[in-house]
């Protein structure tokens, strides 16, 4: 792979088109790199979710960028600096073939590379188990290479389908 795609300063890794953003106010903490749901609150204001274990989407939390609210003061990178409860946040979504780095979930096989990946109870990405025990069986991307860090969740840049 490429350098620029290993660089883990950014979930976006290669997106074809225009990218398809969506801001909203977090329901409570997200991490960086993992899936999400956006929708509207009973006001028509827009919220994000962390995605359930096996929901269908290829929504991803990913860091602010629009102006930069951090400059990796947590962690190895900006993708450490996650949201709290009611922060303003940033998310991109995925069309066939855009390729993001996201969080790779412990219950995860030990090679998921070219597996069908979905979302586990975390919203971290998994080829394996939602929990340690029930598969995922809902499937929104491709593994594509591991990116191990030492001191923060590996990431897995994903091809999504």
């Amino acid at each position: 792979m490429p350098d620029r795609i290993n660089t883990p300063t950014s979930v976006i890794a290669e997106v074809h088109g225009a990218q398809d953003k969506q801001e909203g106010t977090a329901d409570g903490a997200i991490d960086i790199g993992t899936g999400v749901v956006t929708y509207k609150d009973a006001d028509g204001n827009w919220r994000v979710r962390q995605a359930s274990a096996n929901e269908d989407t290829a929504r991803v939390a990913r860091e602010a960028r629009d102006p930069p609210m951090s400059l990796g003061s947590v962690g190895e990178s900006p993708l450490d600096d996650g949201y709290a409860a009611d922060d303003h946040a940033f998310t991109v979504g995925g069309r066939s073939f855009d390729k993001f780095r996201v969080r790779l979930s412990t219950n995860a096989s030990a090679d998921p590379i070219d597996s069908l990946v979905g979302w586990d109870e975390n919203g971290h990405a998994s080829d394996d188990t939602i929990n340690g025990t029930d598969p995922v069986d809902t499937f929104v991307a491709r593994g594509i290479e591991v990116i191990e860090r030492t001191d923060e969740d590996d990431l897995l840049l994903i091809e999504v389908l």
